[in-house]
């Protein structure tokens, strides 16, 4: 934070006591005082070095031309003292801080204790100490310093102009020695004379913004150590008033704001909110402009800016406000000299930021330059200077980080990891007891002896690791943001000696931290959601030495209810796919098998759904309906609506739109203007909540609501952990029963998945196509490892026939006999007890590794007469949705249907696809023969281009696709439709709301594929036409062949249409129906197994 460095008093008025001297010393005196006031006057303003020079030299000839008992001389040696102070703090160097005292004290001690400068000069000397006690630490300077205030302040009345500058800095010198010491009693006496201090002071002074900034300052250090809130609120009230009635141009404009930016940033870190942040750096991006270059505040501005990007990349996890970070830090150190006593400190956040890019990128480079610029930092700084300890700590844990990624112990890592301990031990050591920053470097001591435990097995080194943690969490106060953290911490040492020793009193107090770390309301997100997922295991591991325990879903309760915080809607989508691939992983799936153990079904259900299609789900929060509080209360819902469309908008990225404008700084625009949109929407959101009959609003929906999803078809929700397989199907009459599968586990799945996938590309290899995407024109494979494009097969003759389908046949057989035929058979009542002659339907919801296999085709195949042939399709329709709540789709009015199809033979760049135009001369013939041709839109070839299909479909109904498809595995929102000009991309398609959308086929590869690190997310085409409107869906979940695309079209749609003109189009069609039957045909002409690819790749998603 900006310390101003121009003070009260006789400090920073020069000029005021220069002309009310008697000037006995004669023009020339007086004119280089005056030309010296000038210089000095164009470096407050400027900061350029040439001018604080040019000052010390013409007040330096002023005292020569001084004689001895002269009544200025006092003036004019204080005043070169001051300059020299104030140059020491540009440069650091100890000759001007030691003759800055020198100077002062001659002046102090010239004049009378009855002179009215008196006060001003002691507190010069004073604030000189302060300097060099800053520098060097040594407790004798701030001793002399407070001793020298206290003095100036007793020497003034009242009304004495000098005494609330006095006042102020006795109160700063307090401040320094609290950030030394840690005694309370200074940062209270810091706050009680800086308060004084602006008492005295009347409004209108131009001394009064000064003394509300200082105090603004200690009421914030105070909040840091107390955590008391209203600190918190003072502190940036009073600096916003100095930064309110501070006019433009002022010379301590910049450093007002940076002083209010800073209070924003600390604010943000306890509470967390991110109107703060992005005020934070606003303020201090704005000081930054209003410093020139080489001014003296410059480098503190820019590393102060650099902060708070990081602690915004920190909160948010945008790479480009890291990328920022590191950029101003490195600026920062840049433009400061050597020998600068704010040096070390801006080697030590470079560092840092650093760290945090390794910790995010993984890059060795950062890990490396981290250390070596915190050794910087230790070697600039004398040993016991005030932030020795904390750059001592800091070096101790890069070491320790690069040795925790580096993995296995050599001989230099266990001397890396000794070196690590010994500069945290030092750390401990330097700070006094009672210092607010002492459980912080407690903390990383235990930590750093818990990592050689790890890798040598020295029990001594457990044991203190666990007194050093227990030590910093008895240290930190509740409520204090860390403390959780340091719980958790505390748990893991436990549970790590636990497990070493097998001791059940260190499982107890690892369940027991983890516990108050996991219920705790402060506290990262993250933290706390890692510490329920510790909670759960050490309970676990405690039925290994207790049977009698009686198990509690508590925990798991916990961790589902974290997941909306951790997976925050404000966050960059990318951001939140990396923290549900990383983070929450498999906790869902643990958390609904143990509901399901404990006989909680409804319980299950409800935590099934609020763990999957997390971001699908956050997205239809945002289109919900507003009708009830349309109703209640107007204005709010369409201030509400307001926000939810603006969110929309920002939802996923968009591209840089201005030529003049860097990627970086659109980026930068983008993320805050989303960021705000996000606040807004929570605060309506807290605001709406808080109306009778509207406390539930938007909250997950509890198993009443889930239970009619389906509407009437029979759910069926599938879910593996460990070595439990089991379904919850929920029946049209919304009733739930559990069904276990018998020696069927998590490794069972995975088995069968990867017997799907290599069947699958056993039967493309067969074909003859590669992986190399350049190396065939009629190419369909699994993505490569970049991602990339996944399109339809050329013609069937092309390349050699298939000889074997064993792979996939036999992968079919074992998933209907461990899964589906065990499951038909308990659900045997509800599928045939139907209050109509169609087949039951059943809606799949899988999870996890469930979700990539074929469900819908399991069976035992062979010849077509075969006894034993028997699947699934002969016994019910099948269906699947990405959540339960997906099938919740806005109703659209009934009637005849309005079509669009776009096809796309000839893409550019892309294979040829000739059966995409018999696919369209076989769905027009089948609407010929319907009457319906003139409610048909075909865009094909040059027609079909990104924007012509959006604006078609905004006035369509249905649409039907028939192109190729890519599916991007690294960036599932990219993944699109290759039309003639572009691509259509799944971020696109959810961004627009289709007013009249129903249903669509997609006739592409892949389609409803997804990606396999987002299992649980279903990131693929089919659930994106969900989300933006369509409640169904036809899709594929492999390639599929140009050839039978066209004979399942005409199928379905002979079958689809046959059912409107049979209702006269106001029934509710059901295409999953009209899909059965026409991959029914295919599988009725099918020679046996060589053909399931034929027809098993399409699928039916939604109602």
């Amino acid at each position: 934070m900006y310390s101003p460095t121009a003070r009260l008093g006789a400090v920073d008025k020069p000029r005021e006591l220069f002309e009310g001297e008697e000037k006995y010393s004669g023009d020339l005196i007086a004119s280089l005082r005056l030309e010296g006031i000038r210089a000095w006057e164009r470096f407050e303003a400027k900061g350029e070095l040439a001018d604080i020079d040019k000052a010390i030299d013409l007040k330096s000839q002023a005292v020569d031309h001084t004689l001895e008992g002269r009544l200025d001389r006092p003036a004019i040696l204080n005043d070169l003292g001051i300059t020299h102070l104030v140059r020491f703090e540009r440069l650091g160097e100890m000759a001007d801080i030691d003759k800055a005292i020198e100077l002062t004290r001659q002046a102090a001690d010239l004049t009378p204790d009855d002179h009215p400068n008196k006060p001003g000069y002691v507190s010069s000397v004073g604030t000189s100490h302060t300097r060099r006690f800053e520098r060097l630490g040594k407790a004798a300077d701030i001793v002399k310093a407070i001793e020298l205030m206290r003095q100036a302040v007793d020497l003034a009345s009242d009304d004495h102009p000098h005494k609330p500058g006095c006042l102020s800095d006795l109160g700063t010198s307090h401040l320094r020695r609290f950030e030394h010491l840690g005694e309370i009693a200074d940062i209270n006496k810091a706050v009680e004379y800086q308060s004084r201090a602006v008492d005295l002071t009347p409004d209108g002074h131009p001394d009064k913004l000064m003394l509300f900034t200082i105090l603004g300052m200690s009421h914030h250090t105070r909040f840091e150590c107390l955590g008391e809130m209203a600190d918190m609120y003072k502190s940036i009230e009073f600096q916003c008033r100095a930064v309110d009635v501070t006019p433009d141009g002022h010379p301590h404009k910049a450093g007002r704001l940076g002083n209010l930016g800073c209070s924003y940033l600390r604010r943000f870190e306890h509470l967390g909110e991110m109107a703060d942040i992005n005020k934070a750096i606003e303020y201090q991006s704005r000081a930054v402009e209003l410093t020139p270059n080489g001014h003296i505040r410059k480098p503190m501005c820019l590393s102060n800016l650099g902060e708070s990007y990081y602690m915004r990349f920190e909160r948010f996890g945008e790479i480009a406000d890291m990328y920022k970070a590191i950029e101003y830090q490195r600026k920062a150190v840049d433009v400061t000299p050597d020998g600068h006593p704010e040096k070390p400190t801006y080697l030590n956040n470079l560092s840092g930021a650093h760290l945090g890019q390794f910790a995010q990128l993984g890059e060795i480079v950062d890990i490396n330059k981290s250390i070596e610029y915190q050794r910087q930092a230790v070697d600039l700084t004398p040993y016991g200077h005030p932030k020795m300890p904390m750059f001592l700590c800091n070096l101790g844990t890069s070491q320790r980080t690069r040795l925790q990624r580096l993995g296995e112990m050599a001989n230099s890592d266990e001397a890396n990891i000794d070196e690590a301990i010994e500069y945290q031990r030092q750390a401990v050591d330097l700070i006094p007891d009672g210092h607010p920053e002492k459980p912080k470097y407690l903390h990383n001591l235990g930590t750093s002896h818990q990592t050689r435990f790890e890798r040598l097995g020295e029990i001594a080194d457990i044991d203190k690791t666990i007194k050093l943690l227990r030590q910093a969490v008895y240290l930190t106060p509740d409520g204090h943001p860390e403390k959780p953290g340091r719980l958790s911490a505390l748990g893991g040492a436990h549970l790590v000696r636990g497990n070493y020793n097998f001791r059940i009193a260190d499982i107890d107090e690892a369940i027991n931290n983890f516990e108050l770390c996991a219920l705790s309301i402060t506290g990262p997100p993250i933290v706390r959601f890692g510490a329920a997922r510790c909670w759960i295991y050490g309970l676990q591991l405690k039925t290994l030495f207790s049977t009698s325990h009686a198990p509690s879903l508590l925990p798991q309760h916990t961790l589902i209810n974290l997941i909306p915080e951790l997976i925050w809607l404000g966050a960059p989508i990318q951001q939140r796919f990396q923290m549900i691939q990383d983070v929450v992983g498999s906790s869902v799936h643990e958390a609904v098998s143990a509901a399901i153990r404990a006989q909680e079904l409804e319980l299950a259900v409800e935590w099934m759904e609020q763990g999957r299609s997390i971001v699908w789900s956050q997205l239809r929060r945002l289109r919900s309906p507003l009708v009830d509080l349309q109703c209640a209360h107007p204005d709010l819902a369409q201030e509400f609506q307001d926000a939810q469309r603006r969110i929309e908008v920002s939802f996923l990225p968009h591209n840089v739109d201005n030529e003049t404008e860097s990627a970086a700084d659109s980026l930068d625009r983008q993320a805050q203007a989303h960021r705000r949109n996000i606040q807004t929407r929570e605060d309506l959101l807290t605001e709406i909540r808080g109306k009778e009959g509207f406390e539930s609003f938007l909250r997950p929906e509890k198993f009443s609501v889930l239970s009619k999803a389906c509407q009437g078809h029979i759910a069926v929700l599938l879910t593996v952990a460990g070595v439990h397989c089991d379904a919850l199907v929920i029946s049209p009459s919304s009733s739930i029963f559990h069904i276990l599968f018998t020696n069927v586990s998590q490794d069972v799945i995975r088995d069968l998945r990867n017997q799907w996938e290599t069947s699958c590309n056993t039967r493309l290899n067969n074909r003859g196509d590669k992986r190399d995407l350049s190396y065939c024109p009629n190419h369909c494979l699994v993505t490569p490892a970049d991602g990339s494009l996944r399109t339809r097969f050329g013609n069937r003759g092309e390349g050699p026939a298939i000889t074997n389908m064993d792979p996939m046949a036999s992968m079919l057989s074992q998933l209907w006999e461990k899964i589906v035929h065990p499951l038909v058979n308990q659900i045997e009542t509800l599928l045939y007890d139907s209050t109509d002659d169609r087949m039951a339907r059943i809606i799949w919801c899988p999870s996890g590794p469930l979700s990539f296999l074929p469900l819908h085709a399991a069976g035992i195949y062979g010849p077509r007469n075969s006894e034993d042939r028997i699947c699934l399709s002969d016994i019910a329709v099948s269906s699947y949705t990405p959540s339960l709540m997906a099938l919740q789709s806005t109703p659209r009015q009934l009637g005849v249907p309005s079509i669009l199809m776009v096809t796309q033979p000839d893409t550019p760049n892309q294979s040829h696809l000739p059966g995409t135009l018999r696919e369209a001369e076989k769905i027009m013939k089948q609407a010929a023969s319907n009457h319906l041709q003139s409610f048909v839109c075909h865009l094909s070839q040059g027609q079909a281009t990104v924007s012509a299909v959006i604006e078609k479909l905004q006035h369509h109904g249905w649409i039907h696709l028939a192109c190729h498809g890519t599916q991007k595995s690294l960036d599932p929102m990219e993944s699109s439709f290759a039309l003639h000009d572009g691509s259509l991309t799944l971020a696109t398609l959810v961004q627009k709301s289709m007013a009249h959308a129903q249903f669509a086929f997609l006739s592409a590869c892949q389609t409803a594929t997804g990606a396999t690190s987002l299992p649980d997310e279903a990131m693929h085409l089919a659930s994106g036409m969900l989300a933006a409107g369509f409640s169904s869906v036809v899709g594929t979940i492999w390639s599929i062949e140009d050839s039978v695309a066209p004979e399942v079209a005409e199928e379905f749609y002979a079958a689809l249409f046959e059912e409107g003109q049979n209702s006269d189009w106001k029934a509710k069609l059901e295409p999953a129906y009209a899909l059965h039957s026409a991959l029914q045909k295919l599988r009725e002409e099918s020679t046996g197994d060589r053909d399931l690819m034929r027809w098993v790749p399409f699928v039916h998603y939604g109602l």
